[in-house]
């Protein structure tokens, strides 16, 4: 789904960070037993995927920076006859090689010997134990990169309209979270993480994964979810009342986060730095409560305000990145502010997926109604 180019060019920009004289790995990881002869879904390291764009489980790249010039080294487990005809696995050192564009591809059963020949050429060669950080390369997408992550965005628009057209009271949370699983499958995608589906007061439980309670008249029920798409996430928020219509309250305190984050949007643009959103978010959400009562000091949201505001998103839904970083064009990030309230069972928050251009951001998911007029228009037409 993402070309070998991509790929090779990843592993080029890693190359010139590497320190000279130096010899770096990244393993792909090992299959985890679920239960009898069941595993675990493999989920390759991202780094080594990102490198190599080989996504199978018990690889090695090896990567020998001498002075001028650098030995890129694939190791990969040999399959056998039982994991052709049990799972459908088979693949060659030839055939890897063509996937990757790797030239030199071994066996691991080479390893050893090619490990004791290395050392023997090169000994004044020095093992990292720890490969270069290549999470600053990570941060910033490439155009094949984007292309995944709105694919998947359009998946979970999909999904969350499907769920919009169903939702009532007296289903179950995990009723209603179905809905958004079958568009999921329908489209081949997988769960970029596991679905929060919250109603009432199970709103106010930041990882809230039983989604196992009935939803009520006069509920809001706070969704978050993301399809994946070629190993690349997508992550959404939204909180909607079952009935299909807000009421004064659930309206007043929607808008207060809503205003939060657009306050956040509007600023998310190169030259940002995004740590600073967060607070523009906290600040403008605190104004809010101010005038609604509900607080009479700025500093006193942190009652109902308690997580971070958003984080970079990519081959992980919480991906790697600088927080302090300053924003640059092709970026992906989400902004998620959120409240709390407790005592009257109301939870709410609202996250966008976000793309840096350059001249401000684009938001991927804006195809999901989040303002209080889109919500209730949505809910009615379903």
């Amino acid at each position: 789904m993402i070309s070998k180019a991509f790929h090779a060019s990843r592993r080029k920009l890693y190359q010139e960070k590497m320190k000279k004289h130096t010899i770096e790995c990244f393993y792909s990881g090992d299959e985890k037993q679920q239960n009898g002869d069941q595993n675990y879904a493999f989920v390759p390291d991202a780094d080594f995927y990102y490198l190599t764009g080989f996504d199978k489980p018990g690889a090695l790249l090896l990567t020998i920076k001498k002075k001028r010039t650098v030995l890129t080294e694939l190791f990969i487990e040999r399959t056998d006859e039982r994991k052709a005809r049990w799972e459908g696995v088979s693949y060659t050192t030839e055939s890897v090689s063509e996937l990757t564009g790797i030239q030199h591809v071994h066996y691991m059963e080479e390893l050893d010997a090619f490990v004791k020949n290395i050392k023997k050429k090169y000994p004044d060669m020095k093992w990292k134990k720890k490969p270069t950080d290549i999470s600053r390369i990570r941060q910033v997408k490439t155009k094949e990169e984007i292309a995944l992550h709105r694919r998947a965005c359009q998946i979970t628009t999909e999904g969350v309209d499907a769920i919009l057209k169903n939702l009532k009271p007296g289903l179950y949370e995990y009723e209603i979270e179905a809905e958004f699983d079958y568009v999921l499958g329908k489209n081949h995608a997988k769960h970029a993480f596991d679905t929060i589906a919250a109603s009432g007061p199970k709103a106010c439980v930041l990882h809230y994964h039983d989604n196992d309670r009935k939803m009520q008249p006069g509920d809001m029920v706070l969704f978050d979810l993301g399809a994946e798409w070629g190993h690349y996430a997508s992550d959404v928020s939204r909180t909607y009342p079952v009935d299909g219509v807000f009421t004064k309250e659930q309206r007043e305190l929607y808008e207060v986060v809503l205003s939060g984050l657009e306050a956040a949007e509007a600023l998310a643009k190169p030259g940002q730095p995004k740590a600073q959103l967060q607070e523009v978010s906290k600040k403008i959400m605190a104004e809010g409560l101010i005038k609604l009562g509900k607080i009479k000091k700025a500093k006193e949201i942190d009652k109902y305000y308690y997580h971070g505001s958003g984080h970079f998103i990519g081959l992980f839904t919480h991906d790697v990145g600088d927080n302090e970083a300053i924003l640059e064009p092709d970026m992906m990030f989400t902004l998620e502010p959120g409240l709390y309230f407790e005592e009257e069972g109301i939870g709410i928050r609202i996250e966008d997926t976000l793309l840096v251009t350059k001249t401000g951001c684009e938001i991927l998911s804006a195809g999901i109604p989040k303002t209080v007029e889109d919500i209730e228009a949505a809910m009615k037409k379903g």
